[in-house]
């Protein structure tokens, strides 16, 4: 989202009776405060509604561009960074997800009780470490990714084999879906819209009048 004023500078300043250059500095000091009220009411929203967030996601909301004081650079940008935007994607639109590559599967109740403190089925600390040293192997107690070949069943998960040299059947440790229908958590653009209409003449303000209790 890009936070910018226009209006008239010339007009304003008129009015402020300062000079182009404190008013351009008022401006862009006032986006840049703005923008930062953005960036901590998203993250706050995503530790309020999402199940104990890593902290390298509440802080993947971030500004990506500052405001400078110069009438073509009066505008700063809050966005999510682009490894995150991956997933919070569904957060913020409610879209239906589809499947994606294995390592990304979606797991269904079969898995809760694999999940790390995250509340992840497969990641660092999950299955994936697990599976892939022995995904070929057909010993007991290795596993695998996808559906059983042959008669049998039909579920797309993370397979354990049991038995002597794991010959003698399978063990379902976690069913996939083939999507997740999302509910829509946040709306990013009205809350960050909220934000700025409630504090970008605020903090104008705020920033004019400590300027000129300076001066005087």
């Amino acid at each position: 989202m890009d936070i910018k004023i226009k209006s008239n500078l010339k007009d304003i300043q008129k009015k402020m009776n300062v000079t182009e250059k404190t008013l351009l500095k008022i401006a862009s000091e006032a986006i840049n405060q703005t923008a930062a009220r953005v960036v901590n009411a998203q993250r706050q929203e995503l530790v309020k509604k999402l199940d104990r967030p890593k902290l390298q996601t509440v802080k993947a909301v971030t500004m990506s561009q500052f405001s400078k004081p110069s009438r073509a650079r009066l505008k700063a940008t809050v966005r999510v960074k682009d490894w995150a935007a991956k997933y919070l994607y569904y957060i913020y639109t409610g879209d239906i997800e589809p499947a994606r590559k294995n390592a990304y599967a979606s797991p269904t109740n079969d898995g809760m009780d694999k999940r790390d403190k995250y509340g992840n089925i497969i990641g660092t600390r999950g299955l994936k470490p697990k599976v892939k040293p022995t995904s070929k192997s057909g010993r007991k107690g290795s596993r695998f990714i996808g559906k059983p070949k042959g008669e049998g069943s039909n579920v797309f998960g993370v397979w354990e084999r049991t038995g002597k040299k794991g010959k003698e059947g399978l063990n379902l440790l976690v069913a996939f879906t083939p999507f997740i229908k999302h509910r829509k958590f946040i709306d990013w653009f009205k809350l960050s819209q909220k934000v700025v209409k409630n504090n970008l003449y605020k903090e104008f303000n705020k920033e004019y009048a400590r300027r000129m209790k300076r001066v005087r």
